[in-house]
C-alpha cells in the first residue's frame, strides 16, 4: 500500500479528521492532504514522526513508515535534484546572540505570518546569520526550510512572479499546476504558504516590489529576508540591523579560523587585525583564511600587510571573495549623483559629518543633498550617527578613497578639498567669535556652513565638528593656503570645545 494511503487509513482508524490530526501533530492540513493524495510522496522524518506520534502508531509501524519514506526520498533524490535546500552554513559562527533571540521570540508569535528583515552593509554577515537562525529553528517547521537567492544586487534581479515560480517548485507544486501569469503565481504561492508550516530564507532581496507580492498574510510558517537595503516601504516586519562584531567576537572568529590566532601570546596582534578589518565579518573571515593558509606567517605578519591603508582592501581578497568586490555591488546600485557624493565624502577629515558639509562636497543645497545621503544609507554604504550625522565604516571609507582617485583627476580633487577646508575654517571663525568677539572681521555670509545664533549653538558646532575643522586647518597649512582673515587661535577654539558649560556663562572665554 502506498505511504499516503497507509497514513489515510491510520487516520481514519483513529477517528481523526484532517483538522484534528493537524491540531494534534502541528503539521498543516494542506501538508496532510498532500501526503494522503500522494502529492508529497516522501515526507521529511520530523513530519512523519509528528504524525506517527499523533496517530499513536506502534514503534514497529513507525519504523516501517520511516523506512518507506527514506526509500522514496532516496529514489526522488536520484531522479531529480532537490530545490531550495539550505546551503551549507558556516561552522565557526560567532556572536549575534541578541539578534538570534529576537528571531526565536518572533517565530512563535500569533497572527500574521512573521516576517523578519535582516539588513546591513555588504560583508556584515547577513546570509550567515539568516542561515544560522534557520538551522536553529528547523525543528519548529516540519514542512521544511527553504532558501532562495533573490539576486538583489544583480543588474536585473528576477521579478516577483519568477521568484514565486521557483518557490512553488521548491515546495513540490507540480509544474503543471503552477499558474501562468506573475500575479497568479504570487497569489498561488501565498495560498500554499497559508497552509505550510515551513521557513523560507529569501536571501539578498532587491526591493519592496520584488518581495511584497510573495509574502502571505497569515500562515503557520515564517519568512526571513536579507537585504542590503532597509526596505522601508514594507509594513509589519521585524527589522534586525546587523552592526560590526564586538572586539571579543572578532577575536573569537579569527581564533576559530586560524590556529596562529589562538596563541595567547598573539592576543595584541589579533586585536590589531580585528581593528584593521573594522570588525567586519567578511573582512575577518578573509584575513583569517589568508593566515590559516600560510603556516609560516604569524598574526604579526598579517598586521603588517593590513597596516598599509592604500593596500588594505587589496589584501582583503581571497579566491573569488573580496571586500572591495562586495562594496562594488552596492556602489553599482547608486545614481550618478550618489556615486559622486560617495567618493567626495572621502575628503572629510573627521570620522563623521552632517549634511551641510556633504552639500559643500556635492556642490548642492543641504536640502537636496539629504536625498543623496539617504540613498547611500539605503544601500549600506553610509550609516546614521545619531539624529543628524553620518559615518563611513572604515573599510568603506577606504573604498570611497579608491573611487575618488580612480574617477576624479588630481586637480579636481585638490580644488574640492581646499574648498571644503575653507568653508569649515570660515564656520569655525564664525563660531569662535562668540568667545572672542574682537578677533577680527567676520567671514563673508556665504562662506560659513552654519551661522550659530548663540554661544550654546557655537559651542555645539565646534564640539561636533572638532575633527573636521581642525583637520581643515591642517589641510590649509599643508597646502600652503593662507587661512581666512580673522581666524580665531586654535588654542581658544580647543578650549571652547573642552568647556561647553562655560560657553553659556556671561563673559566666559572672552579673556
Amino acid at each position: 500500500m502506498p505511504l499516503g494511503e497507509r497514513l489515510r487509513e491510520l487516520r481514519r482508524t483513529t477517528g481523526l479528521t484532517m483538522e484534528q490530526l493537524a491540531e494534534t501533530s502541528g503539521v498543516s492540513v494542506r501538508t496532510i492532504s498532500d501526503m494522503e493524495r500522494g502529492h508529497i510522496r516522501a515526507p521529511q522524518p520530523r513530519t512523519l514522526a509528528a504524525l506517527a506520534a499523533a496517530l499513536g502508531v506502534s514503534g514497529d509501524e513507525q519504523r516501517r513508515l520511516e523506512e518507506e519514506a527514506r526509500a522514496l526520498r532516496m529514489h526522488a533524490g536520484a531522479a531529480r535534484p532537490r530545490r531550495g535546500e539550505l546551503p551549507r552554513a558556516v561552522t565557526d559562527f560567532v556572536g549575534r546572540t541578541r539578534e538570534r533571540d529576537l528571531i526565536r521570540a518572533h517565530a512563535h508569535g500569533r497572527g500574521p505570518t512573521p516576517v523578519v528583515l535582516v539588513h546591513g552593509q555588504a560583508g556584515i554577515g547577513k546570509t550567515a546569520f539568516a542561515l544560522r537562525a534557520a538551522e536553529e529553528l528547523r525543528d519548529s517547521y516540519p514542512d521544511g526550510c527553504l532558501h532562495l537567492d533573490l539576486r538583489g544586487v544583480d543588474p536585473a534581479p528576477p521579478a516577483a512572479g519568477a521568484v514565486a515560480a521557483q518557490l512553488l517548485r521548491a515546495l513540490e507544486v507540480s509544474p503543471r499546476r503552477i499558474a501562468g501569469s506573475d500575479e497568479e503565481r504570487c497569489s498561488q504561492l501565498r495560498a500554499v504558504l497559508r497552509d505550510r508550516q515551513c521557513l523560507l530564507v529569501l536571501d539578498n532581496a532587491a526591493d519592496e516590489a520584488q518581495l511584497r507580492p510573495l509574502l502571505p498574510g497569515v500562515g503557520p510558517g515564517m519568512i526571513v529576508v536579507t537585504s542590503r537595503r532597509l526596505l522601508a516601504g514594507l509594513e509589519g516586519v521585524l527589522r534586525i540591523g546587523l552592526a560590526p562584531l564586538e572586539p571579543a567576537e572578532s577575536a573569537a572568529l579569527l581564533r576559530a579560523i586560524a590556529a596562529q590566532a589562538a596563541d595567547p601570546a598573539a592576543a595584541g596582534d589579533v586585536a590589531a587585525v580585528s581593528r584593521l578589518c573594522g570588525h567586519l565579518p567578511l573582512a575577518l573571515r578573509i584575513a583569517g583564511t589568508r593566515l590559516a593558509n600560510r603556516s609560516g606567517w604569524t598574526v604579526g605578519h598579517l598586521v603588517d600587510r593590513l597596516a598599509d591603508a592604500d593596500r588594505r582592501l587589496a589584501n582583503l581578497h581571497a579566491g573569488d571573495v573580496g571586500v572591495a568586490a562586495a562594496f562594488a555591488l552596492s556602489h553599482a546600485q547608486l545614481s550618478g549623483e550618489g556615486r559622486a557624493l560617495f567618493r567626495r565624502l572621502a575628503h572629510v577629515p573627521g570620522a563623521d559629518f552632517a549634511a551641510p558639509l556633504a552639500a559643500v562636497l556635492a556642490g548642492t543645497d543641504p536640502d537636496d543633498v539629504s536625498d543623496r545621503l539617504d540613498e547611500l544609507v539605503e544601500v549600506g554604504l553610509l550609516r546614521h550617527e545619531g539624529a543628524d550625522r553620518y559615518r563611513f565604516h572604515d573599510l568603506i571609507r577606504l573604498y570611497a578613497t579608491e573611487r575618488l582617485r580612480a574617477e576624479e583627476p588630481p586637480g579636481a580633487r585638490a580644488a574640492t578639498r581646499i574648498r571644503m577646508a575653507r568653508r569649515l575654517v570660515a564656520t569655525a571663525i564664525v563660531a569662535g567669535r562668540w568667545f572672542e568677539p574682537g578677533s577680527g572681521p567676520a567671514p563673508a555670509a556665504g562662506d560659513a556652513l552654519v551661522r550659530p545664533a548663540n554661544r550654546a549653538e557655537a559651542a555645539a558646532w565646534l564640539r561636533a565638528e572638532a575633527e573636521n575643522w581642525l583637520g581643515a586647518l591642517r589641510i590649509l597649512d599643508e597646502s600652503g593656503e593662507d587661512r581666512p582673515a580673522g581666524a580665531v587661535p586654535e588654542t581658544l577654539l580647543g578650549h571652547a570645545v573642552r568647556a561647553p558649560a562655560a560657553a553659556n556663562r556671561p563673559g566666559a572665554l572672552t579673556h
